[in-house]
């Protein structure tokens, strides 16, 4: 349910290298889009994202970053083009390096996006949240949100250990054009453990994250809050090897993403519109695969291509047994990075294939292309 994971994903790419202690300030472009097969209910869907995120070391210890994005998402379906745009939440964070082994965040979630939708522009932002095809903005706001976080490492017998935990409250918004109704996402706990060991002229690193959420809840006309959907529980395995190989170094990784089924609270109504009763109707179970490798293979005259392939696999049943959602789409493509006085700018082409089931059961085709440009400036 947090959809601020999208906008940290993308900060932590447009900061993917040492900073020191420099300030740093990165945008880009990042367009995804995909086409369809007859079947799924859409025909075409993408997404161009253009972020702006800036890190500034204010001591040795205590480091300010900073994230906003504009984004506009467009869904084709029976020869009709739906929209959805404007700028998304923005991010403040402030990490205190307390001790070498211990880091002490807190961050906040601006509720600057565009969280407020017409028919059209829910059924993009609905399109643009199948987990699958990996877009990097779905919702545009989801609220204001306080996370705070604690991580701690160390080294024992040859590895380092660590273990983070964090805790994000979240306030309500408004969904909806036309109706009045506030929706409170959940809070949010997030427990997560890691190892990593050096063999030789390779780095294994591994870890494990537990999320858990609170109800959401939801408020119509001024009345009081009531529960309207339980998240279930996220479980999430992951593992990566780094190694060189001639001058470059290549990277193996792969992760497991489970999500138990939810909880989804119902009014039920009479023929004369009176709530007389509740029923609760279970969400489907999930699991995401991902497994790729990103390269490194110099091209002369100080040039280097890192190839980047991924495939992704999701299994999807719902209460009755139906799979409506389940497929699998594959990545493949790179980046050259370039410096230019003194500044870094990384294009990125990748195209995907795959196939996605709908709900006859039936695998529907689909094709997409993703061309990112990320851009970072050193102070």
């Amino acid at each position: 349910m947090s959809r601020r994971i999208a906008a940290a994903a993308v900060a932590a790419a447009l900061f993917a290298a040492p900073l020191g202690a420099q300030t740093t300030v990165a945008t880009g472009v990042d367009y995804l889009g995909y086409s369809f097969d007859s079947g799924l209910g859409a025909d075409a869907a993408q997404l161009l994202l253009i972020p702006v995120a800036a890190r500034i070391p204010v001591t040795n210890a205590l480091t300010l970053d900073l994230f906003s994005a504009w984004a506009e998402g467009r869904v084709e379906q029976n020869n009709m083009q739906m929209k959805l745009s404007g700028p998304v939440d923005s991010g403040v964070k402030l990490s205190l390096q307390a001790t070498p082994w211990a880091l002490l965040a807190v961050s906040a979630n601006l509720p600057t996006g565009h969280a407020t939708h017409s028919t059209e522009e829910a059924i993009v932002a609905s399109v643009l949240s199948t987990d699958i095809l990996s877009f990097r903005e779905t919702s545009w706001g989801t609220g204001a949100a306080v996370t705070t976080s604690v991580a701690t490492a160390m080294r024992a017998a040859g590895f380092g250990l660590g273990v983070a935990a964090a805790y994000a409250a979240r306030s309500s918004f408004e969904p909806s054009e036309g109706v009045d109704l506030a929706y409170t996402p959940g809070n949010e706990i997030r427990v997560r453990a890691g190892l990593d060991r050096n063999f030789g002229n390779a780095t294994l690193t591994a870890g494990a994250t537990f999320v858990q959420y609170t109800e959401d809840q939801v408020a119509e006309g001024g009345a009081s809050a009531t529960n309207l959907f339980q998240a279930g529980n996220r479980l999430r395995f992951d593992a990566s090897l780094a190694f060189r190989a001639g001058s470059g170094v290549w990277t193996i990784y792969g992760a497991d993403l489970i999500r138990s089924n939810g909880d989804l609270f119902v009014d039920i109504v009479d023929g004369s519109g009176a709530t007389v009763g509740e029923t609760t109707i279970p969400t489907a179970e999930q699991n995401l695969i991902v497994a790729g490798v990103i390269g490194s293979v110099g091209l002369g005259g100080g040039f280097v291509f890192r190839p980047h392939v991924d495939v992704k696999l999701q299994t999807r049943e719902e209460a009755d047994g139906s799979t409506a959602g389940s497929g699998w789409i594959v990545a493949a493509g790179g980046d050259i990075p370039f410096r230019i006085f003194g500044s870094e700018f990384f294009p990125k082409a990748r195209v995907y294939f795959g196939a996605i089931e709908n709900l006859t059961g039936a695998n529907v085709s689909t094709l997409g292309a993703e061309f990112k440009g990320t851009l970072r400036l050193h102070f």
